[in-house]
């Protein structure tokens, strides 16, 4: 699991990440001193399950940041910790899921935590499980950001900068993620959460990339985006 911790104080960055070192195996957490850092770390497709947000920053705005990097990264939970009640009800208009108010105990820390885990392992979906030889490949499809074909092989880009090079069909692999992912061309799907923008025949990635639609594909990829970013299950 990945978590971003944005505060200008390092000590009390470094009180979140020592609460939290010992209770998970998986956890990789990453220090921002300004929002500005953790909003560029976002746009160029690194995705946090949770962000410990300050509110009281020099010269910015938690708040302005939060909402920032939910509108990059809608799946991304925001926990604030910060030294004032002030905020508490403008914190929930950003979908925050907790709001703490230093000094922080480590038992907050770690409470506030494991709520918001219950919460993204209930909604985290079905993995899919790879047997490709003697490997076995899982993904949480809310990770993958695209799939290709490389002649025999089949690359799958992750949001963590993980990628996987597997001995299969590209139509095989395909086959497995369909229902969640729309075909841009032949040998290419992408999944819609990561699409940023469709611009003419232009479909731009959150990651950087872009690729051209075919002519006889601009109308129905344009509409199964357009019926993706409308579906409040999405949201």
């Amino acid at each position: 699991m990945q978590i971003a911790i944005c505060d200008d104080c390092k000590a009390e960055a470094e009180k979140i990440r020592f609460s939290l070192m010992d209770i998970a195996q998986d956890l990789e957490m990453e220090y921002f001193s300004t929002g500005a850092d953790l909003i560029e770390s976002v746009k160029k497709g690194k995705s946090y399950s949770i962000v410990f947000q300050d509110i009281y920053l020099e010269n910015e705005n938690g708040m302005e940041i939060a909402r920032a990097v939910k509108e990059l990264s809608p799946d991304t939970q925001i926990i604030f910790c910060t030294t004032s009640l002030d905020h508490a009800i403008d914190a929930f208009k950003v979908h925050a899921v907790d709001y703490l108010v230093k000094p922080c105990s480590e038992t907050d820390i770690v409470k506030a935590f494991a709520r918001v885990s219950l919460r993204l392992n209930t909604e985290q979906s079905v993995p899919v499980v790879i047997n490709s030889g003697k490997d076995i490949h899982v993904f949480h499809t809310e990770n993958v950001v695209r799939i290709e074909s490389d002649r025999h092989y089949t690359v799958i880009y992750c949001n963590s900068d993980r990628k996987e090079r597997i001995l299969m069909n590209f139509s095989d692999v395909a086959e497995l993620f369909k229902k969640n992912f729309i075909e841009i061309r032949r040998g290419l799907i992408v999944n819609p959460r990561y699409i940023e923008k469709i611009s003419g025949a232009n479909v731009i990635l959150t990651d950087g990339n872009t690729y051209i639609l075919p002519k006889a594909k601009k109308d129905i990829v344009t509409s199964q985006y357009i019926e993706f970013i409308t579906d409040k299950n999405n949201l």
